[in-house]
């Protein structure tokens, strides 16, 4: 399976993105002021994509019925990457219901 690898990449002197095909790998690599992240390959249920540090919302399981998985309560975390993967891992099972609320350098408007 492919995936199209992409990256965002955060300026933490002016706190904004900045479109990553304006730098080279220099200036955004070994510059600290810029914090780059991955795409995960995967949208949220709306389709918008899943970025390392994104904040994602997903329903957690809290019981059986006879018919199906109740999803009544939610969890809130951040996606990070690390030792080879994106986590949370339990986000892989319920993609089609998480949603990308923030990330964690606009929490303020989370």
């Amino acid at each position: 399976m492919k995936r199209e690898i992409k990256f965002r990449v955060w300026d933490s002197v002016y706190l904004n993105w900045k479109n990553p095909e304006d730098y080279t790998y220099t200036e955004l690599f070994l510059d600290d002021k810029y914090i780059v992240q991955q795409y995960t390959g995967m949208v949220d249920k709306d389709g918008k994509e899943i970025y390392e540090g994104d904040i994602i919302k997903y329903p957690i399981p809290v019981g059986w019925s006879t018919n199906s998985l109740h999803r009544e309560n939610y969890r809130v975390d951040e996606v990070k990457f690390v030792t080879g993967c994106f986590i949370p891992d339990i986000w892989r099972t319920v993609v089609d219901d998480c949603e990308v609320i923030g990330n964690v350098f606009e929490k303020d408007k989370i």
